[in-house]
């Protein structure tokens, strides 16, 4: 059993959406069919517990569907806290079993919904993951109003390794100038930390000494096929105002459609004294327009 176990299962359900699904294919294997259109958030914790070994800590009274009685099975453990600001600050760990009330109270009686805490942010809030949202399953940040509380199972090893993670996208397109450069303004975060992204759209801070894991689609036209470009993941002084160092940088040149889309990945150091951009180095004669289809993630490693 373990943490790290438990949420390598839920993140691997991430993007699954719609029911009939394999969740509820399982749940219904054991409890009958009429679970396989019902509402699946619960039924998704116990597939993840069951798949990942966690089922004795995270399962006390067996395979839950229904929430309510989910929520008094850490009430009847001791474990069960309500969802206070300071209670979510203090004590929502990662893996913890985590119950919504849309009404805002904190009563396990008025429980709608539940989903395990993915990583807590510090402030009262908590990332997660949720099925049964929107009819799928997403990440999510949650703040205490709406948590009426939450309960951390007994798993055997309860490290943290989640990383912060910054999901970004350009949204709009930008152009680089011939012979020129930029560095990608994302006007898109989707999920996670915004305090890991920069208020001025350009840049991944850290807040202290992380290990990156980058990847970055990027897509860019406007060119003529063989044109030279470089694309980097590049670290600049904390304040943004001197360059550093290109950590990794792949050269590019357009196919026969004047068009570049290529995959940039890279992994290296990032600390509070830096912040992390990507850069576009335009060789060609001509304007090259970076699409607001470009995106990127960041994953920050403590270490």
């Amino acid at each position: 059993m373990s943490v790290q176990s438990m949420l390598a299962a839920a993140r691997d359900s991430l993007g699954l959406a719609g029911r009939p699904n394999y969740i509820t294919r399982d749940y219904a294997k054991r409890h009958g069919d009429e679970f396989l259109k019902a509402a699946w958030c619960d039924q998704a914790v116990t597939y993840w517990a069951r798949k990942s070994g966690n089922a004795a800590a995270v399962l006390p009274e067996g395979d839950r569907a229904y929430t309510v009685w989910h929520a008094q099975d850490g009430q009847k453990l001791g474990r069960w806290f309500k969802g206070t600001v300071a209670n979510v600050r203090a004590h929502a760990k990662p893996g913890a079993i985590v119950f919504f009330d849309w009404e805002g109270r904190d009563a396990v009686g008025g429980v709608d919904h539940v989903g395990v805490v993915e990583r807590n942010l510090g402030d009262g809030r908590v990332q997660t993951i949720e099925a049964n949202t929107g009819d799928a399953c997403k990440r999510r940040v949650r703040a205490a109003p709406v948590i009426a509380g939450f309960w951390n199972p007994d798993y055997s090893v309860e490290e943290d390794d989640v990383p912060e993670v910054v999901s970004l996208g350009a949204g709009a397109d930008q152009q680089v100038a011939a012979n020129g450069e930029i560095v990608v303004r994302w006007g898109t975060e989707y999920v996670d930390d915004p305090k890991a992204h920069g208020d001025g759209e350009v840049a991944v801070l850290a807040s202290g000494e992380r290990w990156c894991l980058c990847d970055a689609l990027v897509r860019i036209g406007g060119l003529q096929p063989g044109d030279e470009l470089d694309v980097s993941w590049a670290r600049y002084d904390r304040a943004g105002k001197k360059f550093l160092d290109d950590a990794w940088r792949l050269t590019c040149h357009a196919g026969p459609d004047g068009r570049i889309e290529v995959s940039v990945g890279g992994q290296f150091a990032l600390d509070a004294d830096n912040q992390l951009r990507l850069r576009i180095i335009n060789a060609s004669p001509r304007v090259a327009v970076v699409e607001k289809a470009t995106m990127a993630k960041v994953s920050l490693f403590k270490h």
